[in-house]
C-alpha cells in the first residue's frame, strides 16, 4: 500500500513539474529564446509518460513550431505545426485549425524562399533612426528623389513632373496612389489598385527610371513576417498593373523590410531591414544588383540561413573583389555629383541680389526647389549632345537605319521639351519663394 501511495505521489509531482516547465517554455518563447524553448521542449517531451504525452504535445508544438520558424528552419516548422493539427484533429475532429494551417502554409513558403536565397554582394549597412532613413539613400538624380512624410515615403521621378506615395484609405489601410504635376500644382491624383488584401497596407513606392517597374513594401498575407518586399509591373496594353511578385531572401526576413530602390547609373541598390534592432532603429543595406537572378548553390543549410539572415556583409562577397575601393569609388561620385550641384552656379534672386552658393538661401523649401532645377539642369546638359548626335546620326543613315532613329530622335525632343519646361517652372518658384522670405523678413 505504502509502496503504491509513494508511485502515485510521485507521479502527481511529475504532472506538475511538466506544467510548470511548459509555463516556463512558453515564457521562454515569448522572450525570443528560441534555442531554449527547443531544448526544454525535448526535455519534456522525452521524460512525460504515456498519461501526460498528448497534453505535453498539445502545450508544447506550437512553441516549437514558433522557435523553428524564427530560427529560420522553416521545413521543420512546417512539420512540427502539421504533428500539431493532427494532434488536435485526434483528440477532437471538429477542432478549428485555419489559423495553425496559415503558420504552416507561411512557413513552406519560406522554407521555398530560403532554398532559393540569392547571391547579392552587400557592401556596405548603415545603422539609422527609422525617422531618417533616408539620409543612407544616395541617389543620383536619374534615379527619381525620395522624401519621408511622417509613416510614409514619396518618390518623385527625374523629371519632377510624376510621383508616388502611399496615403490612408477611407478603410484605414495604406494605397500607393500617383500624381501628375501641371503648371507647377499636383494633380490627377489616382490609385494604382494593386492586387491585394482588403486589410493589408501597401507602401513605400520606388519606380525605375523606366516608368514600368514599381518596388513597394506591404504586409500582405503573403509576408513571412511583418512588411515584405514586392515588386510589379505596368502593362501599357490595358493600363493595369500586374499582380506584384515577392521578392526572395535575403531581402525579405521575418521582420519588416521596406523600400527597395535602385540606382541605375551607379549600379547600387538600396534597402532597409529592422531585423535584429532595436525600436525606432534599421539598417540600411546597399549592395550589387545582378543582371539576372542567381541563387546560392549549396546544401549546407547553416550558410543558407546566414546568408538570408545577413548575419555578416562579408559572407556576401566574392573573392578579388575590392568592395572597399567599390564603395569609396561610390560616395566620391556622390560626392561629386552634390558638389555641382553645390557650386558654379550664379541664381538671380531679384534686382540686388546673385546666389552664388547653397549657403546663401535662408528658405529651406526655395533652397531644395533649387537643387530640383540645378538636377534638372543637369540632365538638359547630358540630352541635347545626345539629342545632336543622333539628329547628325539621321542625316547620314539610310532608309532602314532612320526608321529606327526617328522614334528615338522624338522621344529625346520630347523629354528634352519636358525637361526646359520644368527648369523654368523650378527656377521660378524657387526664386518666388526666396523673395517671400525675404520679404517677410524684413517685415517683421
Amino acid at each position: 500500500m505504502m509502496k503504491y501511495w509513494i508511485i502515485t505521489f510521485f507521479s502527481t509531482i511529475c504532472i506538475c513539474l511538466h506544467a510548470q516547465t511548459i509555463a516556463d517554455v512558453q515564457a521562454l518563447a515569448r522572450a525570443g529564446e528560441f534555442e531554449k524553448v527547443l531544448s526544454a521542449s525535448e526535455q519534456i517531451l522525452q521524460a512525460s509518460t504515456k498519461k501526460t504525452l498528448t497534453k505535453n504535445r498539445l502545450a508544447l508544438y506550437p512553441c516549437m513550431g514558433k522557435a523553428y520558424y524564427q530560427l529560420y528552419r522553416f521545413e521543420r516548422s512546417a512539420e512540427i505545426l502539421t504533428q500539431y493539427v493532427e494532434l488536435l484533429k485526434s483528440e477532437n475532429p471538429v477542432a478549428e485549425t485555419t489559423s495553425v494551417t496559415t503558420l504552416i502554409e507561411r512557413a513552406k513558403r519560406a522554407a521555398r524562399m530560403l532554398s532559393r536565397c540569392e547571391n547579392i554582394q552587400i557592401i556596405d549597412s548603415v545603422l539609422i533612426d527609422k525617422k531618417r532613413f533616408l539620409d543612407a539613400y544616395r541617389l543620383s538624380g536619374e534615379s527619381g528623389f525620395l522624401s519621408q512624410h511622417s509613416e510614409t515615403v514619396s518618390y518623385e521621378n527625374p523629371l519632377h513632373d510624376k510621383r508616388y506615395f502611399s496615403e490612408m484609405q477611407a478603410d484605414s489601410v495604406f494605397r500607393i496612389v500617383s500624381e501628375i504635376r501641371l503648371q507647377n500644382e499636383w494633380t490627377d491624383q489616382r490609385s494604382l489598385s494593386l492586387a491585394s488584401d482588403s486589410l493589408a497596407n501597401d507602401n513605400f513606392p520606388f519606380v525605375m527610371p523606366d516608368g514600368l517597374t514599381l518596388y513597394f513594401a506591404s504586409n500582405r498575407t503573403s509576408s513571412i513576417g511583418g512588411y515584405d518586399l514586392y515588386v510589379t509591373r505596368y502593362n501599357l496594353n490595358n493600363d493595369t498593373w500586374l499582380a506584384p511578385n515577392q521578392l526572395g531572401m535575403p531581402f525579405n526576413s521575418l521582420a519588416n523590410d521596406y523600400l527597395m530602390a535602385i540606382d541605375e547609373t551607379h549600379h547600387i541598390g538600396y534597402f532597409a531591414t529592422d531585423r535584429g534592432q532595436a525600436a525606432n532603429k534599421v539598417i540600411v543595406y546597399t549592395f550589387i544588383p545582378n543582371e539576372e537572378f542567381t541563387a546560392i548553390e549549396t546544401d549546407d543549410e547553416q550558410l543558407l540561413i546566414r546568408r538570408a539572415q545577413i548575419t555578416a556583409i562579408r559572407d556576401t562577397w566574392q573573392a578579388d573583389n575590392n568592395y572597399a575601393q567599390q564603395l569609396k569609388q561610390l560616395q566620391h561620385d556622390i560626392q561629386s555629383e552634390q558638389h555641382t550641384t553645390q557650386e558654379n552656379f550664379s541664381f538671380v534672386i531679384n534686382d540686388r541680389l546673385v546666389y552664388a552658393s547653397l549657403m546663401d538661401f535662408k528658405n529651406d523649401a526655395a533652397m531644395q526647389t533649387f537643387v530640383k532645377s540645378q538636377e534638372i539642369n543637369r540632365q538638359i546638359q547630358q540630352l541635347e549632345p545626345e539629342l545632336t548626335q543622333l539628329r547628325k546620326d539621321y542625316f547620314s543613315a539610310d532608309d532602314t537605319q532612320k526608321s529606327s532613329l526617328r522614334p528615338k530622335i522624338l522621344s529625346a525632343e520630347e523629354n528634352l521639351t519636358t525637361l526646359r519646361r520644368q527648369y523654368e517652372i523650378f527656377t521660378k518658384s524657387a526664386r518666388n519663394a526666396e523673395n517671400k522670405f525675404l520679404t517677410r523678413q524684413a517685415i517683421n
